[in-house]
């Protein structure tokens, strides 16, 4: 066996041209693989994060008949499973004027601190507000710039009032269209709000729009509507089922079938060393062990060559997020080498007739 094992390494140095070029065969249709299913999983991967930032994930619930929703019983989901994150908003369009800016009527949004939580902003003051993308590009505010809305809207609607600071910048239209071009103000946790604004675990999804309604109240007269922030269309595919589903995910297994059928050419253009062992008298296992080294010491090199050349190339040309790219690299590459050494201990196992092979040699 010892004697087997070290012949197969020598014919492999020995014939370094070739073991070379098949090494670099096979890291390039591994690599080739492995690239194309990182690739096509980090589109899936993109589109679902893109859904996700446009609101994918926010379910509102709102009260028939325009109602308000309870503030406090809209806070109390927090707990319930599934749930990430709670806000009771309402949006007063025009509602306030900004103190220095005659004939403004500014869009005013209200809403309890768990808003942060869906804008992805850091806590605020007292004293500041979120300035929404469109009212900062028109009033050429930034983070730090001064704002004082009239007294007595403020007053009325429950805003902040005195001098006020753009704590941060932030799309609003997230919240609702009519929150694009407004003030985001945050409100104490008591009364009511045009409605509740829930981000979920996508996998929730349909055990929140049944469980919702029951914690704001609904009743038999009034009724509670629960509907996702984003209508369905395109953006509203499963990106769980895409992932699962995509195509390129088997790539590593074709990778590997015709890394072993490549191997399976070469065994047939070597028949006449094979018969030249036999003729020496080296005997069938032995000749099965030499063949073994050859092939698997080919295909375990290249595949390793190949997963990394596949998940450099994804990550640096592609932008493909570090570790998705190794974990689909390491499946593919996994996959491919348990195909290809299949193939090569099957054609392995074979020797062909040793006067006719060597009559060919």
């Amino acid at each position: 066996m010892r004697s087997s094992l070290r012949e197969g390494v020598l014919n492999l140095r020995d014939g370094a041209t070739l073991g070379v070029t098949l090494v670099a065969l096979v890291a390039t249709m591994i690599a080739g693989a492995v690239m194309l299913d990182v690739v096509t999983a980090t589109r899936v991967v993109r589109a679902e994060q893109e859904y996700l930032d446009a609101g994918g994930d926010l379910l509102v619930a709102i009260s028939s008949g325009d109602r308000p929703v309870d503030v406090p019983a809209c806070l109390a989901l927090q707990g319930a499973r599934g749930v990430r994150a709670v806000a009771a908003v309402s949006v007063r369009p025009g509602a306030a004027q900004i103190v220095g800016r005659p004939e403004s009527s500014q869009t005013l949004v209200t809403a309890t601190a768990g808003v942060l939580d869906l804008l992805g902003v850091p806590k605020l003051a007292a004293t500041e507000v979120v300035a929404s993308q469109a009212i900062a590009d028109r009033w050429q505010w930034t983070v730090g710039s001064h704002l004082q809305l009239d007294r007595v809207a403020a007053a009325r609607l429950g805003a902040p009032a005195g001098v006020l600071t753009v704590g941060a910048v932030a799309d609003l239209g997230l919240l609702s269209e009519g929150a694009s071009t407004g003030v985001l103000a945050i409100s104490p946790p008591t009364g009511t709000a045009d409605g509740c604004w829930v981000r979920i675990g996508p996998q929730y999804r349909e055990d929140l729009h049944a469980a919702i309604p029951a914690v704001l109240g609904e009743t038999g007269t009034t009724s509670v509507t629960v509907a996702d922030r984003l209508p369905a269309g395109p953006l509203a595919q499963d990106p769980a089922a895409a992932f699962a589903g995509r195509t390129t995910r088997w790539a590593g297994a074709a990778a590997g079938a015709l890394v072993g059928l490549v191997w399976c050419l070469v065994a047939w253009t070597r028949r006449g060393r094979a018969a030249l062992y036999a003729s020496l008298g080296v005997p069938w296992s032995g000749g099965v062990l030499i063949r073994w080294t050859e092939g698997a010491c080919v295909v375990v090199v290249g595949t390793l060559w190949g997963v990394a050349l596949g998940t450099t190339g994804a990550v640096v040309l592609t932008g493909a997020p570090p570790s998705l790219a190794l974990d689909l690299a390491l499946r593919a590459g996994a996959v491919a080498l348990c195909l290809s050494l299949t193939l090569v201990v099957a054609i392995g196992l074979w020797r062909p007739p040793t006067l006719a092979a060597l009559k060919d040699r």
